[in-house]
């Protein structure tokens, strides 16, 4: 992968928007009008009769009747994969598939951007395609900005089990201090060390601990694992301080935040290169150290707050669904079993409608062959007698359900709020873009400073593919 440099634009917005200002104007405001579609959970479809969530028109348009004979499925899927519409549609409903389209950032890779470097054949163990696939252009992007900015140390924060990091000191010849907070997540990367190191010398640039790193202690951290460590005092107190990149490829959740927070605090930290993922358990309170929204634009200015299950939304991946049309299939029953014993346990008095209880995951394999099967299972794991509902009410309401179009309601309406996830996970991405500009702003001006935002993997192989790259 030969990078000369970093891509020409800092962010990329869709077309018809060059203000990043003026992009979150129009997405915070578009999505605010969907409210009670984003926030609601599909459990609750029948009880709550969510099917009125959306347009009558729409409705009428997307349903199919008895004498349809086209793959209506397909059309839906289609519909979310593509951003496709159908002339005879009503205006209000393509008109809505347009705009979330026009509001998403794009996911498609920068040409040059996108080819994979190749990673030796041992430092890959234990990896799988995926990983591979982001580990390699990742890796590259690291090592360039490194090299740019004339940094020998990384801070690989998320560790995990140390997949880039050793690829970052073995393949790329960095000085690399991989840090989770797990001790499992540790101890299995201390152990592909350890089989790596069969095979080769030991390399004494790549250290794993374990850790919660924080403003308040990076510094104490860094200057523990600093090369000049090995220095004599004198010669270290002469030289000037180590400067060290922040790094995380899919780094969860608040784990983001807190690394562009220590990019921007620290002054040995000049560089970041930062792959987010899981904004489901991105957090919005307290105030000052909550992990979305982080720009002064959004949090202060514009006051605006997502929610929890907005954020959960935005780690739905519409385009994938063609290439995952089983899974897609499979999901849309799932949604239908769960609301449909939701309602048959409202109706006997087992749970109350505005209080579903939690289920929690099931086996796909052996407990979803059938809905009387999928209740027995979910009654157990409530631990509901068995008897409660038994398999003749349970085929019974099936039946009706069945014959009243509700999975097929289920599947709409899950596709039709499913367009708006890439607009919110655009809004979170140039939050902690526009961050980083204002958090910069101030410093002078310089070859190195700046901030880029742009996809860096193939969306469909992995769909959290932006990458930020700042630097002071």
């Amino acid at each position: 992968m030969d990078l000369t440099d970093l891509p020409d634009q800092e962010i990329y917005l869709p077309n018809d928007y060059t203000d990043p200002h003026t992009f979150l104007d129009s997405a915070t405001k578009f999505i605010s009008g969907f409210d009670r579609l984003i926030n609601m959970h599909i459990t609750n479809f029948m009880t709550h009769n969510q099917w009125t969530y959306i347009p009558k028109e729409w409705r009428e348009a997307l349903l199919p009747n008895e004498n349809d004979d086209y793959d209506w499925i397909s059309r839906l899927v289609d519909l979310a994969s593509a951003n496709m519409s159908v002339d005879i549609w009503p205006e209000s409903l393509k008109e809505y598939i347009n705009t979330t389209e026009k509001l998403s950032l794009s996911r498609e890779s920068l040409p040059g951007y996108d080819t994979q470097c190749t990673i030796d054949k041992l430092i890959r163990l234990g990896m799988t395609e995926k990983k591979i696939h982001e580990v390699g252009p990742m890796s590259t992007v690291i090592q360039h900005v490194a090299h740019r900015r004339q940094v020998e140390s990384v801070m690989d924060l998320g560790a995990g089990q140390g997949y880039l990091s050793r690829t970052l000191a073995y393949q790329h010849n960095l000085n690399v201090l991989a840090v989770d907070g797990s001790e499992v997540q540790t101890c299995g990367a201390k152990w592909f060390d350890k089989h790596l190191l069969k095979s080769r010398r030991p390399n004494a640039n790549l250290n794993h601990v374990t850790d919660m790193v924080t403003p308040a202690n990076v510094s104490t951290i860094l200057a523990k694992w600093s090369k000049k460590q090995d220095q004599e005092e004198n010669i270290a107190a002469e030289e000037e301080d180590e400067k060290w990149l922040v790094c995380g490829l899919h780094a969860c959740g608040d784990l983001s935040s807190l690394m562009l927070r220590l990019f921007i605090q620290s002054d040995t930290i000049v560089s970041l290169v930062n792959v987010g993922c899981c904004y489901h358990f991105l957090t919005e309170e307290p105030y000052e150290s909550a992990g979305f929204p982080l720009s002064k634009y959004l949090k202060v200015q514009q006051q605006y707050r997502m929610g929890s299950t907005a954020h959960m939304l935005a780690c739905q991946t519409p385009c994938r669904w063609s290439d995952k049309r089983e899974e897609t299939l499979s999901s849309f029953e799932h949604h239908f079993y769960r609301a449909l014993l939701q309602y048959i346990m409202v109706e006997k008095g087992l749970a109350q409608v505005n209080s579903p209880p939690v289920i929690g995951r099931l086996n796909k394999k052996k407990d979803f062959l059938s809905f009387p099967i999928y209740v027995r299972a979910a009654l157990k794991r409530l631990k509901v007698p068995e008897n409660s509902i038994t398999d003749n009410e349970a085929e019974t309401y099936y039946a009706e359900a069945k014959a009243n179009q509700v999975d097929k309601q289920i599947a709409i309406l899950w596709t039709v709020r499913i367009l708006l996830g890439p607009i919110l996970e655009s809004i979170i991405l140039t939050d902690r873009w526009l961050y980083l500009k204002e958090q910069l702003a101030d410093l002078p001006e310089s070859k190195t400073k700046g901030v880029w935002m742009w996809p860096l993997f193939d969306p469909i192989t992995s769909p959290r593919n932006m990458v930020i790259v700042a630097s002071k």
